[in-house]
């Protein structure tokens, strides 16, 4: 019986692609994941039944496949896109403009109120609609803590407090050279949530790049770990070829700064673990991190608005497999993740996300700090100076030098942009404005 499941899947999965015909079909490009594909078809049949709408699965494999659909004509209906990706699409008339439904469908007053807000475009439209939202937390593994006659940490924890837990966590290896087991592992894309921490001034939507000395300070600090070896660089873990919850799982770290919730590390971790808030900087109040910077979109080239509209509601607000849906006002997120997930209880979890609600400090991530038409033009050419920060190769004076050189490289680019055919009239007067009363 599983095996003829199984075949069923796969010519399942095989018939995704464009649709033909008038009927009412929808495709969804959906996370390229096996089970959650098998969940959505057993759902759908259910939306079918109810809508007479058919939801074909299209597994998603990168933003360039999706921009190449796109190219040939063949564009799913239903998608998900970051802000920066969202609002480039709708400034090139890509994405339909979901305003008409929205404003008619209580679906869209069911959701929290920084996800409505994150989905208002600079020309006043609403071109994607929140679809999950995340804190982030430290895992840890509960038998090292033991061992060391270490207490669980406490919300009240300070980056100092965390840094001597991970000394006292980290342990010489055999040669002697490299530690057996790290403290700690932070993954270099959440150092944005600990500049948040810090009171780091972060902008939404800057078209330019600034580092402020609270920004400077979470570097030196990060850098701090590496250089006392409490935390692999990112060569090493890279030449381990490990994910970090398998860093964590292996016992090659003792603590694990990750997303919170975290479906795949609640499903795969087999130790004990709990997980707690991210540590404070001195007596500063907390600013703990909260997704709000993604969602699903609509191809404006759908054959059926509506269809595709009641297709992105029912998946946000109503598919089993993502819920309860923590964009949802009224969703018992907490509860409803513990009875989907048991071992949750008594892990923190509850604590973590209730503390990211109470003191909720946004999304700092640099998608989300820079505008849709300058993310690019950034990050080509302020990541390499990071990733050479990290390695060791550049001093943190030499990457606040490069800034002016960055973002006179990014007022080109934008310029260029401005002149580009494909910028709708509205966009480009909001970027012409924004460009002239950037610094």
């Amino acid at each position: 019986m599983k095996s003829l499941r199984l075949i069923a899947l796969a010519f399942f999965v095989a018939g995704c692609g464009p649709k033909t015909g008038g009927d009412r079909t929808v495709i969804y490009n959906c996370a390229a994941s096996t089970s959650g594909i098998a969940a959505l078809q057993r759902e759908q049949e259910g939306f079918f039944a109810l809508t007479g709408i058919r939801v074909k699965l299209n597994p998603f494999s990168g933003e360039e496949k999706l921009y190449a659909m796109m190219a040939a004509g063949q564009a799913p209906d239903v998608f998900y896109t970051n802000g920066a990706v969202r609002d480039r699409l709708a400034a090139e008339g890509r994405l339909l403009d979901l305003r008409p439904f929205a404003e008619q469908d209580p679906f869209f007053q069911r959701l929290r109120t920084e996800v409505r807000a994150a989905a208002a475009a600079p020309d006043g439209g609403i071109y994607g609609v929140g679809n999950w939202t995340h804190t982030c937390g430290v895992y840890y593994n509960r038998a090292a803590f033991a061992a060391a006659g270490l207490a669980p940490p406490t919300a009240d924890w300070t980056w100092d407090d965390f840094v001597a837990v991970a000394r006292k966590l980290t342990r010489v290896g055999q040669a002697g050279d490299r530690p057996g087991r790290y403290g700690l592992f932070i993954p270099a894309h959440f150092i944005e949530c600990f500049e948040q921490m810090n009171h780091a001034p972060i902008p939404r939507d800057a078209l330019l790049l600034g580092i402020s000395p609270e920004a400077r300070e979470v570097y030196a600090a990060y850098l701090g770990l590496i250089r006392d070896g409490v935390m692999p660089d990112i060569r090493h873990v890279q030449a381990l070829g490990m994910q970090a919850a398998q860093m964590l799982e292996s016992g090659r770290v003792a603590m694990l700064v990750e997303a919170v919730p975290h479906p795949g590390l609640i499903e795969t971790l087999t130790i004990n673990w709990g997980v707690a808030p991210l540590p404070r900087f001195g007596a500063k109040a907390p600013r703990y991190f909260r997704s709000a910077s993604g969602g699903l979109s609509v191809s404006a080239t759908t054959a059926h608005p509506a269809d595709a509209w009641r297709t992105l509601a029912w998946l946000i607000g109503e598919a089993a497999p993502y819920q309860p849906n923590p964009v949802l006002t009224d969703a018992d997120f907490v509860g409803g993740w513990e009875a989907k997930y048991p071992r949750l209880r008594g892990t923190g979890f509850r604590e973590v996300w209730t503390l990211s609600e109470r003191h909720a400090g946004g999304d700092p991530r640099y998608f989300v700090r820079f505008a849709s038409w300058s993310m690019g033009p950034v990050m080509t050419r302020f990541q390499p100076w990071l990733d050479r920060l990290w390695a060791g190769d550049a001093t943190l004076d030499e990457v606040v030098a490069a800034v002016s050189d960055i973002n006179a490289g990014v007022r080109q680019d934008l310029e260029r942009q401005l002149r580009s055919p494909a910028l709708r009239p509205a966009w480009r007067a909001a970027l012409e404005r924004e460009l002239a009363a950037a610094k």
